[in-house]
This record gives structure tokens, sequence and C-alpha cells, in this order.
């Protein structure tokens, strides 16, 4: 994909600030922008974490249990038909692939490996219906035989990362497949972020540009609201109610809400009272043994007695929000009904495990990523969770899994239960790399991986963290009884998954994304931990307190699963949340539920969460299919599942990305957030280079004007020091790394406007597609938008343009005439930091 050449409709223009000394200080505001971006970029494209990296992003990997049949096979008919053909017309909404797809999985036997001999599969695929005989399509003898040995060898360095080798004489040369950074890197890179994102004149920049970019979404709003309601009425069938909507932050244990955990323990002591359920003491006890023990019986007990919800003691206690998992306060009852493995082997979970899955799978429309936990405690912990997956049948075409690593070092250290930090990191990705290398080893592991999307960090960010050392050890010397930081737990996160991840693409398995918990309190620090090697994250409070931090989650679209609802519960008050700012501004939000069991009052806690925002921050149904749009994106769902439900071409950004019939999103709001996110980083490109710099001086601006192309692919080419040098790309600091596979040409016509260059943006197709594409530079000129910007930063300007110019300097811009170097400005109310 490629930038626009030409500057839209609206395109920021500042080729009139001559004045030398303001171009200088431009210059070194995007300089600090592009590095940051630079470095981030390293991080992401090593680990694997771009679109397009990960072998399922594949158009034709198959999946299996495969997903459900279309309702209705016939071709879709002409949409300006009515009456009988309404009902078909709707048919391309289907949640599910195009029956082709489905046809070729049953010929392929549904197999992972492309080259897997296809003998011994004798019998086609189960089907059952939605929301009944939840498991019954999955057969383990399906998947047999399994991938055989690899040659590759694996082990654990004295700096606590796994290292893959292609052989044993590697191994012995110490020269591992894949260059992971050191922990010296990985903080001196750090360090380097912190220090931008605290530089006062980037601060002051990227909190203007913020401001800015949040105005203009409202005054787009006001010029498009009656115009976006009358595209979406057009559309057939398709309202927020039957978009797809992916809940990309919810657990496991509390994936239900209270009323459903409360009718399943009834049903359980009313049906199972002589059913051991738990061995305390030596002692082997029933569930009404464990109830006569704490004095309930099934009539006695209600949503009140279970006392799970995280009312107002829970705020800023997240002591007390933990002991919300014990129902009745009994943490017998939380191992009995909540955990995986107990004396039932968690039957009990996967139960009302299929019955919260049944629910999804009624309403079609909503899916879930549930996280589940590894400890790192055992060795073993990987082929439980495994076999408690496989063996309950827990597949489902509405769930994938996420893996929590709890932050709970010091707790396993002062128990006596590890001596060292080494022993987490070994616990928690040993399983993995014997099961890449041999996946006969742990052989229900192998399966349940397939459905695994990556990595989350969970625990109390608000703990403080006390830096012991001026230089941390390596995990085999870390033997305090001291935590180690979020920034130490989340580098051994990502340099084992980093290794990992090369690994096993490279022999056709899934690859994991690094998603964890992050800014929902604590140090600002984790955010630029997150930022730097992190695929998104969830929550992200706290980038309200870090502009340029925010400002680089806009760039680069890094996702934002936000929960509210438990927000207001824990850490923050409704009516203060970011949440709306951010989506104002265009960063990558989307709204999940967290823990439904302790803040959800329905049986549709997702729902609950939309009607809510929708409620307070009085949301169109635009924006909220906007946000149910930027779910399916942030998830980890397989690219041909987004393309059933986005469309085929969602991987393209702007209009031509979008498909109203799936996405019910008027194309005038794709292209308005599209245009005016290149224009943010065609500033950046501006500035950011040396030849830039000497064109601005020599008042010669590259867009909107005449120029010849090859020195505009020249001048866009990025920082001096870019980590991106690639020839075919002339705008490097656009290539964040996040590519999709697609499959297709796409044909431009002759009336669009040849683009600057060919750089990659967030979203679009990798290299190895081979497609041209560009984009037309009147994408917004239905639009009702000002034809003339405000400047890059609002009361920058020169002498020449106070002289010169009295459009551009019209009363909008009339407080232009402050210092430009004011300490705080009065913006919508708004107080910038001082510098």
């Amino acid at each position: 994909m490629e930038l626009p050449g030409v500057g839209p409709v609206g395109v920021a223009d500042a080729s009139g600030d001559n004045d030398a000394h303001i171009t200088a200080e431009l210059s070194a505001i995007f300089q600090n922008l592009q590095q940051v971006l630079d470095i981030r970029h390293k991080y992401i494209r090593l680990s694997l974490q771009r679109d397009g990296d990960n072998p399922n992003d594949d158009p034709s990997w198959q999946i299996y249990p495969a997903p459900p049949e279309p309702a209705w096979t016939d071709p879709r008919p002409d949409h300006n038909t009515n009456g009988q053909n309404t009902g078909a017309n709707s048919m391309s909404n289907s949640m599910v692939l195009p029956p082709q797809a489905s046809k070729s999985q049953a010929a392929d036997n549904i197999s992972r490996e492309p080259d897997l001999p296809q003998e011994g599969r004798k019998k086609p695929p189960k089907k059952r219906k939605a929301g009944q005989d939840i498991g019954e399509d999955f057969d383990m003898d399906d998947l047999l035989p399994l991938p055989s040995t690899s040659e590759f060898t694996f082990r654990l360095d004295e700096n606590g990362v796994y290292q893959v080798f292609e052989n044993t004489a590697a191994d012995a040369a110490n020269t591992p497949v894949v260059g992971v950074p050191t922990i010296k890197d990985f903080y001196m890179d750090l360090e380097k972020i912190l220090l931008v994102s605290s530089d006062g004149p980037s601060k002051s920049f990227a909190f203007r540009r913020l401001q800015y970019l949040e105005g203009k979404f409202k005054l787009y709003t006001l010029l498009n609201e009656y115009q976006e309601t009358a595209d979406t009425k057009k559309v057939p069938h398709r309202d927020f109610y039957n978009v797809r909507k992916v809940d990309t932050h919810v657990h496991h244990s509390a994936c239900m809400n209270q009323k459903h955990l409360l009718r399943f323990i009834k049903s359980k002591m009313k049906k199972c009272p002589d059913e051991y359920v738990l061995s305390r003491d030596g002692k082997n006890l029933t569930l009404k043994e464990v109830f006569q023990s704490i004095n309930l019986t099934a009539y006695d007990l209600s949503i009140d007695t279970l006392d799970m919800h995280a009312h107002t003691d829970s705020f800023h206690r997240f002591d007390k929000f933990n002991l919300k998992y014990n129902p009745i306060g009994e943490s017998r009852l939380r191992t009995i009904f909540l955990k995986t493995d107990n004396h039932i082997q968690g039957r009990y979970l996967a139960e009302i495990t299929k019955e919260v899955i049944s629910d999804l799978e009624s309403s079609k429309y909503q899916m879930v990523e549930w996280r589940i936990s590894i400890y790192g405690r055992s060795l073993d912990e990987w082929d439980k969770l495994a076999t408690w997956v496989v063996d309950n049948k827990l597949f489902s075409h509405n769930v994938r899994w996420l893996i929590q690593i709890p932050r709970l070092y010091d707790v396993y250290r002062a128990s006596g239960l590890m001596g060292s930090f080494e022993q987490v990191v070994r616990n928690i990705f040993q399983p993995l790399f014997e099961v890449t290398k041999e996946p006969e080893s742990h052989p229900k592991l192998h399966i349940f991986l397939q459905r695994v999307i990556g990595f989350d960090s969970v625990d109390d960010e608000s703990k403080i963290e006390r830096r012991l050392f001026k230089k941390f050890p390596v995990p085999k010397e870390w033997d305090s009884q001291q935590n180690p930081p979020y920034s130490y737990w989340i580098y051994y996160l990502f340099s084992n998954m980093t290794s990992l991840n090369f690994w096993r693409r490279q022999r056709g398995f899934n690859t994991f994304l690094l998603r964890p918990h992050c800014g929902e309190a604590g140090d600002v620090e984790h955010l630029a931990v997150a930022l730097l090697c992190s695929h998104s994250i969830s929550h992200g409070l706290l980038l309200r307190k870090v502009p340029l931090l925010q400002y680089i989650f806009y760039l680069e679209q890094i996702g934002i699963a936000m929960s509210p609802l438990s927000n207001n519960a824990l850490f923050l008050a409704y009516e203060r949340n970011p949440f709306i700012q951010y989506f104002r501004r265009g960063l990558n939000v989307s709204l999940s539920t967290d823990d439904p069991l302790q803040f959800a009052f329905t049986r549709e806690p997702l729902m609950e969460e939309y009607a809510v925002a929708a409620q307070i921050w009085k949301l169109s149904p635009v924006d909220m299919c906007e946000l149910a749009k930027n779910s399916v994106k942030q998830s980890g769902y397989e690219y041909s599942i987004k393309q059933t439900w986005l469309g085929e071409n969602f991987h393209l950004p702007g209009a031509e990305g979008n498909k109203i019939l799936k996405t019910n999103i008027p194309d005038r709001r794709e292209e308005y957030r599209y245009q005016t996110w290149v224009e943010e980083h065609r500033m950046i490109s501006r500035y950011a280079s040396n030849n830039e710099l000497h064109q601005s001086t020599e008042h010669q601006s590259s867009f909107g004007m005449n120029v010849n192309p090859s020195s505009l692919e020249n001048t866009a080419a990025g920082t001096v020091d870019s980590e991106f040098k690639d020839p075919a790309s002339s705008l490097s600091n656009v290539e964040a790394g996040r590519s999709a596979p697609p499959s297709q040409q796409v044909d431009m016509s002759s009336s669009q406007v040849s683009g600057a260059g060919q750089g990659t943006v967030p979203g679009s197709p990798p290299p190895s597609a081979q497609r041209e594409s560009s984009y037309p530079t009147d994408g917004l000129a239905s639009m009702r938008l000002s034809s003339h910007e405000p400047r890059y930063i609002p009361g920058m300007m020169t002498r020449a343009s106070r002289q010169t110019s009295l459009r551009r300097d019209s009363a909008p811009e009339s407080d232009d005439v402050a210092s430009p170097r004011s300490n705080l400005r009065k913006n919508g109310g708004a107080e910038e930091p001082a510098t």
C-alpha cells in the first residue's frame, strides 16, 4: 500500500512556515517520534507479531473443527430486489466461511500441516447445530498422525532465554537461528522511549495534535452525522446487533455472570450431593459435606450470599477484588467450581463453560478470547490444562484462548516452591519448545495450542516496584524474595516467545502474540514497555497522562481493549474514563468485559458493556459498529474468518477495505479515519529526514505541489538511521509491520492519483503478496470538511505567514499570536502540561 502523494482535502500544510528555527524544532520532534517508531518496528518484526507473520493468516489455513456452514448457500441476489429475496439478501452476513472453503476442508481432512499425508482419515467431519452438543464435532483421531520431530534443537542459555539452533553443530557453535535482544539491549531501548516521552517540546506537540484530532472528529461528526445515518439505513439486514463483536479481554474463570453460577451451584447441590469433590487433610469430602461445613443449604444461597460482585468496597483494593473470586468467601468453593485442576479434574468448570459457549453460539455474533492461567509452578501445568480442554471438548467457533501468566514469583519464593526466577521461565516455556520440536511428546498440548492466540501478563499493576539493582541479574541469579518488576517479566515473556515463534513458523504451526494487561494503574513505564514489544494491550488508562505515548499508540494503531465497567469498580470512575477521548482521537480501541462474574448483571455481558457506554457517552450506532470492527481486527482469529466477518479486503485501509454490508460502517467514516491517519504520518516523513529539512528550508513543499515523483520518494524515505531501508518503501516510518496476507491483485484505475511511494502501513498486505495499490486523493471530497486545516502545532506561525496569508490565519486561529513557547495553553477546556 502507498500513501497518497498529493494531499487530499483537508491535509495540513505548513509550507508557509519558512522560519528556520521553527523547522529545526519540528525536525527534532519528528526525529524523536521516528526513533521510537523504528525501535518498536524492530521488536515487533523480530518477534513475528505483524499481521501476516502468523501462518494462520494464510487464507488457505485449515481450521478444525471447521466453522459452521451458512444457513443458505444460494448466491446472493441483486440488492435492488425486494420481497422474497430479502432473506437471501442477508446471507452475505453468514458468520461462517464460504461453502467451497468448507468442502475443501473436508477434502483436506482438516489438517493443520499442508503436507501431511491423507491416509487414515476415514470419516468426514462431524456437524452439529450452533448452541447444541458443544464439542461433539471434535474428534482427536481426525488430527492424527501428528507432525514428525524437527531436527532443530533448543536449550536455555545463561541469560534465561531459550535459544533455537538448526542442529547440534550450530548449538555447539552457539549460533541460534534468531538473535533475541539481550536484557541490556531491551533496557537501553526502553530508556530511549522513556526519554522521548518525557521531552518537553515533544510532549507539548503530542498533546496539541491529540487535541486537534479530537476536535477534528467532533467537526466531522457535526457535518456528517445525518449522512452516516442515511448510509446505514440503506444497508439490508445489517445493524449493530448482528455485526461481529469479539470480547478481546475476558478472564475464563469469571466468564459467567453471578446468576448463572448460582443456578449451576444449586443444580449440583440438588443433583450430585454425594459426589466426592474435594480432598482435604487426607479425607475425601462430598459436595453435601462441603456445604454442611459452612452451614449452608441450596435454599440459603442467593446472589447476596454468593457475594462475588465488585461493589464500592473494591475501589483501589485489588486484594479485596481477588477475594471476590471465592464464592461465599470460601476458597474451597472456588477450587471446586472455578478451577481446572482439582479432585474432579475441573469437570464442573468444563460443564459451566459449555453452557456459556452454548449461549455464545446461540447469540451467533458474539465471540470471546478467554484468558486462562498458567502459573509457572510446575512443568506439567501445560499438559494438565491441554488435557482439560481436549478431554472436555471445549472447542467452539466462538472461542479462542489466551494464556495469562500471573506475576506471583514472590509468593512462590516465600513458600519455598522455587529458588530462582529461572524456574518460572523453565516451567512456562520448556513444554512449549518440547511440543514444537516433537508434537508426539505432548499430543493434546499440540492440539490445544492451535486455538491459543498469545500470552498475557496479569497482576495488580499498582504495586510499588523497587529498583533493588542498578543492573538487573539474569533469572538464575534472581533468588531474592522481591518480585521482579513489570518490565522484567515482559522482557522474558517477549524474548522466549520470539524464539518460539520463529521455530513454530518454520514448522508451519501458528505463532503467538504478546497482549498484556498494561496501564490500568501503577507506573507509566509499563506503557513504554508495552509500546516496545507488545502487539496490543488491555486497559491503557494511564495513556491519558502520557500524551506522547498516546500519540504513538495512535500512529501505530496499537489495539487497546478497554473495560470501563471494570475500571469503574476498581480504579477509575466511569465518567472519568478516557475511553471516549481515545475513540474520538482515532486510537484503536475496543470494548471488553474483563470479569463478567464481578461486574455484569445480564446474560450478555458484552452487550451490557456496549449499552452502558452508548448511554453514558451517547455513542451512535456507527460508533458502536466501528468499535465492534476494531475488536475483530484486534483479535487473534484466523485471517479467513476475519474475511468472512468483515469482507475480503478488510486488511486494506479506508473505504477500499470497508464492506458496509458486513460492518455497517459507512465508507465516509472509514475514509475519514484513514486520511486523518495518513496526514499524521506524512508530517513525520516530511520533517524527520534531512532531505525534508533541506526542502522545507528552501520553501519547497512536496505535498499538494507539482514535484518530481522520484525526488518525492527520496525525501519521504524516513530518518537517516531508520531500521527500515527497503528500497521499495518510500515511507519507512509507516512500515508498522503488521501486514495481512492477501492473495488478490488490486487493479487501480487511471483516474487515481499516483502515490508518493510504496510504504507499508499497519494493516497492509505483506511484500510477498506483490500487490500494487493506490488511493484516490478525493476520498474525502464528499465530506463536509473545511478546505484548510490548522498547522502542525497551533500557535506556531512565521512572520511571513502573518503578513501574506489572511485566509490561513482566519478567526479560528486568532490565538496563534501567542508565544509558541508558552508553558500553558487552554485548549478546549484542557490544560497542557508545562514543558
